[in-house]
């Protein structure tokens, strides 16, 4: 008799969230085909999606490699989902969709993100999840706009550290 007893997803689950990676992967490549060319030297808005979508792949297949090692292996329904966490994560997508809205920028309106996410997985909400959402967010504002030359909304902040 099998003792091992698994309290996360079953592996229907798994394998369902495998192939709908898989298919957004897929999605993202044959988009990716469509775009033109990029008019100028450089990497061009279709590498980034190619990225991902290997990115993607590698998720889809993690999570086939984990339904597979699932099989047989009895599903029992572990903690409730925490409302709380969810709420935070929520919170900081709500937050990142109206901080734009208004003209705030990516760089604030994503560093808002990254701490409610990191709040949400509990860590404290103290100066130190901000302070990483906004390094974050600087480099990633700067390498889309400076590096892939794609624009990314932009804020008072944005403006100011990079001109516009």
């Amino acid at each position: 008799m099998n003792a091992e007893v698994s309290s996360g997803p079953g592996w229907r689950a798994l394998a369902g969230v495998g192939a709908f990676l898989l298919a957004l992967a897929v999605a993202l490549l044959v988009d990716a085909t469509n775009l033109p060319p990029p008019q100028a030297v450089g990497v061009g808005p279709t590498a980034a999606m190619r990225v991902v979508s290997v990115l993607l792949i590698v998720l889809s297949a993690g999570h086939f490699v984990a339904a597979w090692k699932a099989r047989g292996v009895p599903f029992t329904p572990g903690e409730k989902a925490n409302r709380v966490a969810l709420a935070w994560v929520f919170g900081g997508l709500v937050g990142l969709i109206v901080w734009l809205q208004v003209g705030g920028g990516f760089i604030l309106g994503a560093t808002w993100l990254f701490a409610a996410t990191a709040t949400a997985f509990g860590q404290p909400l103290r100066i130190k999840a901000p302070l990483i959402g906004l390094v974050l967010a600087l480099l990633v504002y700067a390498f889309f706009t400076q590096v892939l030359t794609l624009s990314l909304p932009a804020g008072p902040l944005e403006r100011a550290l990079f001109g516009g």
